[in-house]
């Protein structure tokens, strides 16, 4: 990149709760208007891919405690 480049940096963010949002970042540069513009469109093509294989990532549903304990400690077996 030189100085004469223009650059942009897009954040994106999906989500609602602090559990289920994905948050990314990128940066572009150009030389000029027209060739950002175009790499901002094939990036933000590519990053809707990547939020839809982020959003199928699902954390593991192991329960930690039995049904009937309310907190951690010994239980019977």
């Amino acid at each position: 990149m030189t100085e004469d480049d223009i650059e942009l940096t897009v954040k994106m963010t999906r989500g609602g709760s602090s559990g289920n949002k994905e948050s990314m970042k990128a940066t572009v540069s150009a030389p000029n208007i027209e060739t950002l513009n175009d790499r901002v469109n094939k990036l933000r093509e590519k990053m809707e891919d990547w939020s839809v294989e982020f959003r199928n990532i699902q954390p593991g549903k192991v329960r930690q405690i039995a049904d009937d304990q309310s907190q951690l400690g010994e239980s019977e077996a």
